[in-house]
Order: C-alpha cells, then sequence, then structure tokens
C-alpha cells in the first residue's frame, strides 16, 4: 500500500531511516558531517558561522541568514541537520522561487544552550538578520523592526491571513499598534498527560481521570518496570524556560484553584502563581514522586533529546510536558514497538479526553497564554524586503509543504491514487534521497499544520497531525492561566521597573527544584516565600498588578 504521508511524518520517516534507527534503544545519530559541508553538530556546539554552500548565489541576490530557533528541528533524528546535498538543493530551489538566497544557522536544541548562542551571536556582529524570540525583550533596545509595513501590505497577505482565525497578532503587536513579529504560536492546551494506553492494560486500568488514579498507574508501573532494567521512567518531563514550565502546566491546576498564572488577590494586586494557595501541596506532590523514583533524577537537566529518546525507544510511562515531545516522535516509537496492537491503539500514547482533576477537584492542566513569540527581524538587517519575501513564500501552502519535507517531486508528490489530491493536499512519500530536516521551515505554526490530514506508513492520521486539529483546543477541560488570559506582559517594564526581577526569577528556579529533590524542607516554605519579599517580591507585584491595570 502506498505511503500517505506529509511534512511532519514524511521527516520523522525519513530521519529514521536514513540515521538507522536514530533514537532506538542503545542507538544514537551519526555526528559524521557530509564532505563539503559546514557540520550541524558542530553548529550546534558553538560554531557561530551559517551554513555554506558551494554553489555560489547571482551577485545581485540578497543573501540573508536565519537563526532557526523556532522549533522546526523538533524531532527525533534531526539532532544534525540536513545532509549537505540535500541543504544545497533546497537553498537553491528557495534562491529560484524568491530571487533571495538564505542561509540558516542551527541551534543547539537545548533551551538554553540555542538562547545563548543567539545572544553571542547578536553581540558578536555576526550577520543574523532574523530569529524566534520574545518580541519585548528585543524592541525596547532597537534591536528589531517594526512589521506594520509588510502586514498591513497586501502583498504579505498570506502571512496576515494565516494567524488572522487564532487571535495570534494581540501577542504580536504592542499598544501603540506596532507589529513586532510574525507570531509563532496562540493560545493552545499543549500540556496533556500522555499515558501509555498499553502499559495500562498491563495493570487493569483505564485511562486515568484523577490524579490518584493517575498516582495508582505510576507506581504500579514502577513496580512492574515493563521496560526492564530499572530504566523505566513513569513519569517523563524536563525543565522548561522557567524550570517548572512543563510541571505547573501539565499538573498545578488540580492544586492551585485560579491554574497556573499570575491570579488577582483580594486586596486588588496580582501575584505569582509559586506564592498561591495549593502551590506547595503541588511541590510535596513532585517531592514524593522524585524521592519514590516516579521523576527521573535528571529531569530539571535533562536535555531535549535525551527526554526525546528516552520515548521513542519505549521507557516512558506517561508524560507531563510538551505535547509535541509525544506526538511529533509517535512514528519514531511505533517502530520501536513492533508488538504494539494497532488495531488496538490507534497510538502507543493516549489521554483521557474528558481531563484529569485535581485534589481541588479542578483540570490539572492550564491552558497557555496569547502569546508574544514569533519571528523578528534585526534591525541591522540589510535586506528585510528579502526576508520577508521568503517568509511571505513560506506562507503559501505548497512551499510550506517543500520547506517541511523536502523539495516536491523528489521527496513528495500528490498522491496519483486521489483524483481530488491536490484539493484534498494528500501526498505521496519519496524515500531515499539525502537526509533533509526541514532547515528552511520558517512558517511553523497551527495555522499551516493543520491545512491538510497527514497519514503515516501504517495508514493512521499522524498523532502530531490529530492533535493539531483535534486537541489543541482542549479548553472545556483546562484552566485558563488566572488573571493574565489575552495579556502579555511587557518584559522591559518588568526588569525596568523590578530592580531584583533577575535576582528573583534565578533564585525562585534554584530553590523550587531543592524543595522537589529535597535539598530543601518544605517546611521551611514560609522562610521561602519572606526570602523571595526580602529580595523584591512586593516591587514585583506592584509592576504586574500595573501592567494588569493597565492592560485591563
Amino acid at each position: 500500500m502506498k505511503k500517505r504521508i506529509t511534512a511532519l511524518t514524511m521527516v520523522c520517516v525519513m530521519c529514521a531511516s536514513l540515521l538507522a534507527g536514530c533514537g532506538g534503544k542503545g542507538e544514537q545519530p551519526s555526528s559524521a558531517a557530509p564532505a563539503g559541508s559546514t557540520q550541524s553538530a558542530q553548529s550546534a556546539q558553538g560554531e557561530t558561522t551559517a551554513k555554506t554552500t558551494e554553489t555560489a548565489a547571482p551577485e545581485e541576490a540578497p543573501v540573508i541568514v536565519i537563526y532557526n530557533n523556532s522549533g522546526a528541528f523538533n524531532i527525533a533524528g534531526a539532532e544534525a541537520g540536513s545532509e549537505s546535498a540535500a541543504y544545497e538543493k533546497m537553498q537553491n530551489y528557495i534562491l529560484e522561487q524568491t530571487g533571495v538566497k538564505v542561509e540558516i544557522i542551527m541551534p543547539p536544541s537545548d533551551s538554553g544552550a540555542a538562547k545563548e548562542k543567539l545572544n553571542l551571536l547578536l553581540a558578536g556582529g555576526d550577520q543574523i538578520d532574523a530569529w524566534w524570540g520574545n518580541w519585548h525583550d528585543y524592541a525596547p533596545s532597537g534591536m528589531i523592526l517594526p512589521l506594520n509595513t509588510y502586514i498591513e501590505n497586501d502583498d504579505y497577505k498570506a502571512i496576515k491571513d494565516a494567524w488572522e482565525p487564532w487571535g495570534s497578532w494581540v501577542g504580536a503587536t504592542d499598544t501603540d499598534g506596532t507589529i513586532w513579529v510574525v507570531p509563532r504560536n496562540t493560545s493552545t492546551t499543549p500540556y496533556p498527560i500522555f499515558v501509555r494506553q498499553d502499559w495500562l492494560d498491563l495493570v487493569g486500568m483505564e485511562q486515568p481521570s484523577t490524579l490518584d488514579e493517575l498516582n495508582t498507574y505510576l507506581y504500579k508501573i514502577k513496580e512492574l518496570d515493563p521496560y526492564g532494567n530499572g530504566e523505566t521512567v513513569p513519569l517523563g518531563t524536563q525543565k522548561g524556560g522557567e524550570v517548572m514550565a512543563y510541571l505547573e502546566y501539565s499538573l498545578v491546576g488540580g492544586f492551585v484553584d485560579t491554574g497556573n498564572g499570575s491570579w488577582l488577590d483580594e486586596d486588588g494586586k496580582v501575584k505569582p502563581v509559586w506564592i498561591a494557595d495549593g502551590y506547595k501541596d503541588f511541590l510535596a506532590q513532585l517531592n514524593t514522586w522524585y524521592k519514590d523514583g516516579i521523576l527521573h533524577k535528571e529531569c530539571f537537566s535533562m536535555d531535549k533529546d535525551t527526554f526525546i529518546q528516552s520515548i521513542t525507544k519505549g521507557a516512558v510511562g506517561a508524560t507531563a510536558a510538551w505535547y509535541s515531545r509525544v506526538t511529533l516522535n509517535d512514528g519514531t516509537l511505533t517502530k520501536n514497538l513492533p508488538d504494539l496492537d494497532l488495531e488496538k491503539y490507534d497510538y502507543a500514547f493516549g489521554i483521557n479526553e474528558k481531563g484529569i482533576t485535581g485534589p481541588n477537584g479542578k483540570f490539572v492542566q492550564t491552558r497557555t497564554n496569547v502569546s508574544p513569540e514569533g519571528l523578528m527581524i534585526s534591525s541591522k538587517c540589510k535586506n528585510p524586503d528579502a526576508v520577508m519575501k521568503f517568509v511571505e513564500w513560506s506562507y503559501h501552502w505548497e512551499n510550506y509543504q517543500t520547506a517541511a519535507m523536502g523539495i516536491k517531486d523528489e521527496y513528495w508528490k500528490y498522491d496519483p491514487n486521489d483524483p481530488d489530491a491536490e484539493k484534498n493536499r494528500s501526498v505521496v512519500a519519496i524515500e531515499g534521497g539525502p537526509k533533509y530536516c526541514r532547515d528552511f521551515l520558517v512558517s511553523l505554526g497551527t495555522p499551516m499544520e493543520i491545512q491538510s490530514t497527514e497519514y503515516d506508513e501504517w495508514g493512521r492520521q499522524t498523532m502530531h497531525n490529530l492533535w493539531l486539529q483535534e486537541h489543541l483546543n482542549d479548553f472545556d477541560v483546562t484552566h485558563e492561566p488566572g488573571c493574565e488570559y489575552g495579556i502579555t506582559w511587557q518584559n522591559d517594564k518588568l526588569t525596568e521597573n523590578i530592580p531584583g526581577y533577575t535576582d528573583i526569577r534565578t533564585y525562585r528556579d534554584e530553590e523550587l527544584v531543592k524543595f522537589v529533590n529535597g535539598n530543601r524542607s518544605l517546611d521551611t516554605w514560609d522562610d521561602f516565600v519572606q526570602e523571595l519579599y526580602g529580595m523584591g517580591l512586593e516591587d514585583w507585584i506592584t509592576e504586574y498588578t500595573r501592567q494588569y491595570n493597565e492592560s485591563k
């Protein structure tokens, strides 16, 4: 049977086959770079130059450099990036299509290292024309360009129309109406508790509907050790941008009545979630899990690739993490579970679609807020028109598909067995070419990803595509984020008006980990809160309250 497959699935299949089972138990991706290319693995370790090719662009063609920290590489097998032949062919194809030569810098897979590398590149004067981030961090200092000239121009209609139905321009725009970024995200429900469906059967359980039931499952899995050799991870997670972010979004709503977000106290002040009633109980649960081996001992230092590998090799029983850690890598996991009954289980992992409730009787997951994150253009960019021309090109569906999968008729084609293939956007994978791993994908986001229904080699709708279409708006079984839904905090004002802002955040993250791993007793919780006030938490509360009142 022909394989009906599109962007993300195709990449996963190709990466898996061409890297000889990358992500499988005991196997590691090759770090060898093809001859004549700049090695992506080296780039991930700090090399500051973009990939270059031997094929020179026409002298008049503008050259732009993009630091692709959009999340495009967040798939199993993409750790080393594309092979040089595939990279060069795509680069030349885009040059022919747009008249722009695009150079891509691949970030390190660890989010902290990726941010550090970006900062070094920007500080070092390297050509970086565009990257992804929070516009509040860059606009006040004049580091990025306003984009109104482009977004309000019909020549860039595809970009505006893609994000308009999602309300995403609110997060991209300041109070004066200045647009600073092309959006990357919008409010969604991306932190479900995924549970291995075949392991539920092993322990004779249904999908958990309460945290107590989840606990029962986790401890049974810990005892049973279905992966073997004591390597089973009952509940997989990793650190987020803020160290507890994944666990907070996935679980804190079951302990804190206002969910994971700043909350409006009875005194009319906006306060952070980590001093809300119930947050200490949340930490107590995490501490118990940590002591009992339910959480991996290195979960707060584990990099993304290691976390993904633990999922794809079949060692994880449940996840409290960003959804695509599971959905994007389901194909690789399925290959590594040859005995998985696909007649019985659509996918190895599933969720309770009616939601999971916590000790407080409320849903554990919190929806994310409107996002100020997006693609921004450097104010030092000599060719902003060229950047936007390439981005606009990327927001046309077939071009998006090409940037995600590889060149049409070499990596994919419309399904010849579907008479309405172009209308249905159904495609057939073409395998065997050099590995391509989404280097030039700059239109990544829900609006483009849901435009077609994607199938994998087992005839299933890909798990990632299903989640994009049906589960990122599970608002009826999740919390709103405290009082801050629809508000994008002005980070420049936070750092300007809260003298201890950075120190409070750093200290908070360090101490919260200690409460979980047992290096600090929860009996000292009240002392911890007072320590934060001593560092300037009242200034924190005052500034958040000011911004809240201003926005309302």
